[in-house]
């Protein structure tokens, strides 16, 4: 048997697992981003067992066992050429390294042994090997052994094997034995003593060498001693240890700390060396449509991405960091796959090297997407309502000046080869880090300027054939980004716009109008605009803080989101002098997630959604710029401004989402309900009255989510009708 003193030591297993996100994804998460993924990468498995492989042990004594045990084998050779024939089957052990097999009768050739000497191995076996959570399994202890089933073995590779598996530190010894088998092979049998050590009197951890500081807090380390046992320190013993010490680090997110070896189990006083996993080197790789390394780089500079990355040399590797490296990168929409695939090195097991793989977009694109308006005739059957199509025009420059500044244009018609004065267009510019990259707010200068035109849903009605009232905005806005947390942004700049109101011919309006009994259009609705001629030049300033506490759980959101505006006009000259402000919060809760999430399903969880919205003003409004109630991201079951037109609003809604089996996504049912706070009579012409809508309305309804399409019955609760509804895009 196989005996030595020594210490008890732990060593990683150097595997990296990658994390993915981005178009196209990759093959894993290891963090997702080719899209969402789903996760940060780390070194191995979430069990603290697939870390459980084992490093040489020093010890003061080994050179003079060996010098020992060399001078032993040479005194047992002579013995056994001057004794004659002996038996075969004698442990393996320190001193005598001779293997124990065990004779088949049956078997009179020994086709078991190889010409060598040696024997074809068939299966390896373990006994007296304690189990339990942290104690290495079968198969992580004789996976780095030289004997494998199926693979012929020799007796100095046995001996080595033995000796490997003494060195842990685990076993006060072990004896292996060797039992022919059928078809020629043979069973190798490993017996283990368990090594046991004195009671622990006290337990502390340190880093290797002990030069700095460990992360983890003393309360967790002072866990280890409340839920000791009384007796002596075994394998279990320090496996709990291991286990108490490594779940913190992991369960923070650190996932390459681990427990090296431990110190002291002869006094009772033991020392942990714990291992945290520094960053040593951050390495951004650009790889071609195989996912193949460019030998020349990318056209985007490496800085770009590096800024991006929140972690650097010497910091702990942390999985949310790896997620967060991969949203940011990603939300410069100058790469289609960004991977971040953290590896311990090679070299050094406190360090840890991240390669971040990126395949780059096409940094220049332009885009025409065509568009044919439907009508019915007089049949009921759409047709073309027009013969030429229109459509938007997009150019876009990813990477301007190759520092990540990003340019576009577009421009949107009714007709493209007659365009008249319903062009529209869009030009907006973006320069990320315009404060440097040491700012910690990552503050990004964007600018847009702009021409729309939208139709109102403050002039309709509720039943009314109403002429549709179109606003018209041209003007430009300046301002910055600043990402104040891992959660949060704010933006805040300056807007000048001119606002003109038009009719269904462009014709300038200055009132709302509805049909008269006669067919004539009645003129005496509420002012369109703040001035009596049908046009408004407005400057204001703009700030807007949201908060997005949201992570997806299988493609649904889950956590809070909260989001407060505010406008303030400049109130120069003629200009309207106003300040509005509204105030959003959307909580998304995981109902039964225990009870839903099964390892491995792909299925959304239930979540229940709560949604809160108030919005106000004070000051002069124009019509065009009122809250309105009602449409498919207000109280469902209504037109947009079906309900009311005001100066202040609430908003409330209570939404139950449920799995649909084997199609991954969700069956909802809802509650919701709007009303104007008694605010409508404040405006100026009164346009809820004027359009004799309700104020206030409640709707109620059920659906499901296909893809990015909502499909919808919905009961409205002032008239108590049913309709049906498809809109695009999430309601919250």
């Amino acid at each position: 048997m196989l005996k030595k003193a020594v210490s008890f030591s732990w060593a990683p297993i150097a595997v990296a697992l990658p994390v993915y996100f981005g178009h196209g994804g990759g093959d894993g998460n290891g963090h997702g981003g080719g899209g969402d993924g789903d996760g940060s990468g780390g070194p191995g498995q979430e069990s603290n067992n697939s870390r459980n492989v084992f490093a040489d042990i020093a010890d003061d004594d080994d050179d003079d066992d060996d010098d020992d045990e060399e001078e032993e084998d040479e005194d047992e050779e002579e013995e056994d050429d001057d004794g004659g024939e002996e038996d075969a089957a004698a442990p393996v052990s320190q001193r005598r390294k001779e293997l124990d097999i065990e004779e088949d009768d049956e078997d009179d050739d020994h086709d078991y042994m190889t010409p060598e000497g040696g024997f074809v191995c068939e299966t390896v076996v373990a006994d007296g090997l304690p189990k339990g959570p942290g104690i290495p399994t079968e198969d992580e202890l004789f996976a780095s052994l030289r004997c494998q089933p199926n693979f012929p073995c020799t007796r100095a590779e046995l001996s080595e094997d033995l000796k490997s598996l003494l060195g842990t530190g685990l076993f006060e010894g072990v004896d292996a034995k060797v039992k022919p088998m059928k078809k020629g092979k043979s069973q190798v049998r490993f017996i283990f003593k368990e090594k046991v050590w004195p009671e622990m009197q006290s337990f502390r951890v340190s880093p290797p060498g002990g030069n700095s500081e460990l992360l983890i807090p003393k309360d967790e380390v002072a866990k280890v001693l409340k839920q000791k046992t009384l007796g002596p320190t075994g394998m279990k013993g320090l496996a709990a240890i291991k286990n108490v010490v490594e779940k913190w680090y992991h369960d923070h997110g650190f996932v390459f700390a681990y427990i090296r070896d431990f110190e002291g189990m002869d006094s009772g006083h033991i020392n942990a060396n714990v291992v945290e996993g520094k960053v040593n080197r951050v390495n951004v790789v650009y790889v071609d449509d195989n996912g193949n390394p460019k030998k020349d780089g990318g056209e985007t500079p490496v800085e770009v991405v590096q800024r991006e990355l929140p972690f650097h040399e010497g910091n702990l590797y942390n999985t949310d960091d790896g997620r967060k490296a991969l949203r940011d990168i990603f939300a410069l929409n100058l790469f289609e796959n960004v991977q971040v695939m953290p590896k311990p090195n090679q070299r050094d097991d406190t360090k840890v090297d991240v390669d971040v793989m990126v395949k780059e977009r096409p940094m220049k694109t332009a885009d025409v997407d065509l568009a044919w308006g439907l009508a019915p005739n007089s049949n009921g059957i759409p047709l073309p309502a027009d013969k030429m199509p229109g459509g938007t025009l997009t150019f876009e420059n990813r990477n301007l000046g190759k520092r990540g500044n990003q340019f576009s244009a577009s421009v949107t018609a009714e007709n493209f080869l007659e365009p008249n004065d319903d062009i529209g267009f869009k030009v907006d510019y973006r320069q990320p880090y315009v404060r440097g990259t040491s700012d910690k707010f990552k503050t990004a200068l964007e600018g847009t300027a702009f021409n729309n035109r939208k139709t109102s849903g403050v002039f309709n009605s509720g039943g009314d054939d109403v002429p549709v009232v179109w606003v018209d905005r041209a003007g430009a806005k300046i301002g910055f980004q600043e990402t104040r947390s891992r959660s949060s942004k704010a933006n805040y700049g300056l807007v000048i716009e001119e606002v003109t109101t038009r009719d269904e011919q462009g014709q300038v309006v200055t009132t709302g109008r509805k049909m008269l009994p006669s067919g004539h259009a009645a003129m005496d609705g509420p002012p369109t605009t703040h001035s009596s001629k049908g046009k408004d030049r407005v400057a204001f300033l703009q700030a807007n803080i949201t908060r997005d506490a949201t992570h997806y759980v299988n493609g649904t959101p889950v956590g809070a989101r909260d989001q407060f505006t505010v406008e303030q006009s400049l109130g120069l000259g003629i200009m309207p002098f106003f300040n509005k402000h509204s105030v959003s919060l959307t909580r998304f809760i995981q109902v039964f997630p225990k009870k839903f999430l099964r390892p491995g399903s792909k299925a959304p969880p239930p979540v229940l959604v709560l949604h809160s919205r108030y919005a106000g003003c004070i000051g002069d409004l124009a019509s065009y710029d009122l809250y309105t109630l009602g449409g498919p991201y207000s109280v469902r079951g209504f037109n947009v401004g079906e309900l009311a037109s005001a100066r202040r609003v609430f908003e409330g809604a209570v939404e139950l989402r449920v799995p649909v089996p084997r199609l991954n996504t969700h069956a909802y049912g809802f509650l919701e309900h709007g009303t104007d706070l008694g605010s409508s009579k404040d405006v100026v012409g009164n346009p809820t009255e004027y359009f004799r809508k309700a104020g206030s309305g409640s709707s109620a309804g059920v659906g499901v989510k296909l893809a990015a399409v909502r499909t919808e019955c919905i009961w409205d609760g002032n008239t108590r009708r049913r309709s049906f509804w498809a809109h695009f895009g999430e309601r919250f």
